[in-house]
């Protein structure tokens, strides 16, 4: 976590990244926190919720990618500017408006992230039951139990540099399969545009009703807690301090880019596949069943492996993230569990509340495998909760990143002033 003084890392791994002579194609070679906090959101929650929105509603609703991601990219800008100006922890700037703060952010970081690990885990022995099924009823609950196993390794023992390279292979993977599953749709050009270009709310009709997608997404682009990790990634990345603003900006761009890129072209895909047929979509493996069928073997191997790798992909940065987060509020609770400053240097992932929250997070949802709960459902209504979090979290970020006193200069401007404001009323 961060330190509470202003002081340049020298022996970061990014330490060159604060020339400004850099080409812009350096810069881009040491793109990395935001492939991974894109991954991190971009999981079933968003795959479940753009695939609902598609197949109830057409392309009518694309619109709401584009304005929940605005939202998020103004709350991780601003959240990620705060720590590498001040040099503060995203935990020591809420303290400041009260203890209180950082115990309801504890509790809902615990919740939210137990109850997200248990969707991916579900999600994750779907699909991978539906490419390789074994010759057993347990066949999903053996994949789901082997992949939480591999994810917990990755978290432990791997750390953040190990998630870092698996996620900027599979955001390549998964884009490129996105973009095939589209185009084999057959979409409709014009339909896509109004869809982005004019906002409207359809009346309700099938099994989720409109507002209630659109809350849903809302819910995966803007409100959620796991907006909090990305700070932490641009720490274990090595970005700490102000010197790496522009390299911070740039690579908060691509990742919303790339999150945006992949929630349109899942609408469309649902919109033009699942739309026309009428089809409910309850379970996991409806998804993959529906492309199967319009689509052929192609669809079902391209289709399954992005259902696989967007659940495996967050299962892996929630657990990590939120451990790094509760790590953090833990040693500023508790001051006598903060490691001295050697062990911090060498990484927060040796840390014994780092190491707990992973086994916590990794282990405590797997009794979810035992019950008959439809993850399709679990997954929006834990979506449309999360919205709840956004009138504690956003006006708490707005009131830390205008103190002058702490933000000088780089304190927000009107514009984001104004999107962090709405947000809070769409809410």
């Amino acid at each position: 976590m961060q330190s509470s003084t202003r002081t340049t890392i020298k022996n970061s791994p990014d330490s060159a990244a604060t020339s400004t002579s850099l080409s812009l194609f350096t810069r881009l070679k040491r793109l990395g926190p935001g492939f991974v906090y894109a991954l991190t959101v971009l999981g079933t929650g968003d795959l479940v919720s753009n695939s609902a929105a598609g197949a109830g509603y057409g392309y009518s609703l694309i619109w709401a990618v584009a304005l929940t991601l605005v939202f998020r990219f103004a709350w991780i800008n601003v959240s990620a500017k705060y720590v590498l100006v001040t040099g503060e922890s995203l935990i020591q700037g809420y303290a400041r408006l009260g203890r209180w703060v950082v115990w309801l952010i504890l509790v809902g970081v615990l919740i939210n992230g137990h109850i997200n690990i248990m969707t991916q885990l579900v999600m994750t022995g779907s699909a991978a039951d539906v490419l390789f099924h074994l010759p057993t009823p347990w066949s999903a609950k053996i994949w789901s139990l082997s992949f939480i196993l591999v994810a917990f390794a990755m978290a432990f023992w791997g750390g953040y540099r190990t998630v870092e390279i698996f996620c900027k292979i599979l955001i390549a993977i998964m884009g490129g399969s996105l973009v095939v599953v589209a185009i084999l749709s057959k979409p409709d050009p014009i339909g896509i545009a109004q869809g982005m270009l004019v906002p409207s709310l359809p009346q309700s009709d099938g099994l989720y009703s409109s507002l209630f997608i659109v809350m849903a997404l809302i819910g995966t682009g803007a409100g959620s807690t796991t907006n909090l990790t990305y700070a932490y990634f641009i720490h274990a990345k090595g970005w700490r301090n102000i010197s790496f603003l522009k390299q911070q900006r740039l690579d908060l761009i691509f990742g919303v880019f790339c999150m945006f890129v992949m929630g349109a072209l899942l609408q469309v895909a649902a919109a033009a596949t699942v739309h026309p047929l009428g089809i409910r979509l309850e379970d996991a493996n409806d998804l993959v069943k529906i492309f199967s069928e319009v689509q052929g073997t192609v669809g079902t191997i391209i289709f399954g492996l992005g259902l696989w790798g967007a659940s495996f992909s967050t299962m892996v940065g929630v657990t990590i993230g939120y451990a790094f987060v509760v790590t953090d509020i833990v040693e500023f609770l508790f001051p006598g569990l903060k490691e001295s400053s050697k062990n911090r240097e060498q990484g927060v992932r040796n840390h014994p509340v780092f190491r707990a929250c992973v086994i916590f997070f990794s282990f405590s949802p797997l009794y979810i495998l035992f019950t008959g709960v439809q993850p399709v459902w679990l997954i929006l209504m834990v979506n449309s909760i999360v919205v709840l979090m956004i009138p504690v979290l956003t006006p708490a970020l707005l009131k830390i990143s205008n103190d002058k006193n702490l933000m000088g200069r780089h304190k927000n401007n009107w514009l984001t002033n104004c999107i962090l404001t709405l947000l809070v009323l769409v809410a």
